[in-house]
This record gives structure tokens, C-alpha cells and sequence, in this order.
């Protein structure tokens, strides 16, 4: 599953929602943009395994890096992704 990036200078600032389905469950999130920055990110739908958990790592890095496509957490890297593309659907609105 690719991940594109966002630019993300060229959002407004607010609070962004956005979803992926992978399988029968779908991801959300809450993406806030203020100042061309992401500033933070809410996973609002997430499964409750561990892998699903680790998954949640990759949000640091997303706000670390300032960009979607960034490396999957190993051993959960579908979820990591679906997590990932759910961010992008948020900022592609």
C-alpha cells in the first residue's frame, strides 16, 4: 500500500478527519495543522492488539519528520501503514 506525501504548507490550519479501510476495519484519525506544521494527530479508530498498539509509533514520527511517508513500525507494519494512509486521506481533503 503507498503512502504519498502531503504538502503540508499548503494546508489551512485546523482539524483535519480522515479514515482508511483495511480489511473489515476501518482506521480514523484526527490530523491538526497550524502554522504549515502538523502539530498532532488522534487516532480515533484503532484495533485494540499488539501490533495495532505498536503501530501508534509511527505518529511521533510523522510529527518528528513532518511528512506521511515515513518508516513502518517493524512487526506492525500493515497496521503502521493503515495508520499512515488514514493521516494522508485526513490532509488530502
Amino acid at each position: 500500500m503507498p503512502i504519498n506525501d502531503v504538502d503540508i504548507a499548503k494546508i489551512s490550519d485546523g482539524n483535519y478527519r480522515g479514515s482508511f479501510t483495511y480489511g473489515k476495519f476501518t482506521y480514523e484519525v484526527e490530523t491538526t495543522v497550524k502554522d504549515g506544521q502538523i502539530r498532532s494527530i488522534n487516532i480515533l479508530s484503532n484495533r485494540t492488539t499488539k501490533p495495532a498498539k505498536m503501530a501508534e509509533g509511527v505518529i511521533p514520527r510523522v510529527i518528528q519528520q513532518q511528512k506521511i511517508n515515513v518508516d513502518a513500525v517493524s512487526g506492525a507494519t500493515t497496521t503502521s501503514k493503515a495508520l499512515l494512509k488514514a493521516i494522508e486521506n485526513s490532509l488530502k481533503q
